[in-house]
């Protein structure tokens, strides 16, 4: 009888378990990498600009693009520093350069976890001889007690101590700047050399 018992209970037990495997099949979206979203970027990583350099080179593969705000293809770039970076298809990703195929002519901007590439933009120089001042936006808020700041174009940047103030008039502190001229009657100035905002400049 006990022998007749343990049988029923261990097949019970049996049971038991091959139903929770079924179930968990049942639910799992990509047991067999056949989701095209395993692995990718989610669409709202912060746009933090942690490296930044001219592009001296960019290469793609055949087809590259962005469509939907998410590469096509991979990529890689050479930057003016020696650096050289590799972009994994369905990286979020902006461009407003007009001719990534032309050397120097494109600045690389990126938000990095790692080797990796969670983000990136690239936009064009200040002119045909690329100087190490980026212009960009104005900056509209400041995050992490005046350290990082927020770009009208929603990119958050480094703030170097004490970013000088350009204007035709006393200014004050940099948020009664930004106060005043946000968000489109100042500029902002990245230094490509120490990767940070060291002047923001009136315009109207």
């Amino acid at each position: 009888m006990r022998q007749l018992f343990n049988s029923r209970l261990w097949a019970a037990f049996g049971l038991l378990i091959v139903a929770g495997i079924f179930l968990a099949f049942l639910s799992c979206n990509d047991c067999f990498g056949r989701s095209d979203e395993t692995g990718s970027i989610s669409k709202d990583v912060e746009k933090n600009i942690e490296m930044v350099a001219v592009a001296n080179t960019f290469r793609q593969s055949e087809g590259w693009r962005i469509e939907n705000g998410r590469t096509v293809g991979e990529a890689s770039v050479s930057l003016d520093d020696g650096r050289e970076v590799f972009i994994a298809a369905d990286t979020p990703a902006e461009n407003s350069c007009t001719d990534i195929g032309t050397d120097s002519s494109c600045v690389f901007l990126a938000n990095m976890f790692g080797d990796s590439v969670m983000w990136f933009a690239l936009t064009d120089t200040n002119g045909e001889k690329p100087t190490r001042v980026l212009e960009l936006p104005s900056l509209v808020d400041m995050l992490d007690s005046g350290s990082r700041g927020v770009l009208a174009n929603g990119w958050i940047v480094r703030l170097a101590n004490g970013v000088k103030k350009t204007c035709g008039e006393s200014t004050g502190t940099l948020r009664e700047f930004i106060n005043d001229y946000s968000p489109d009657k100042a500029m902002t100035k990245l230094n490509l050399i120490d990767d940070q905002v060291d002047e923001v400049v009136c315009t109207g």
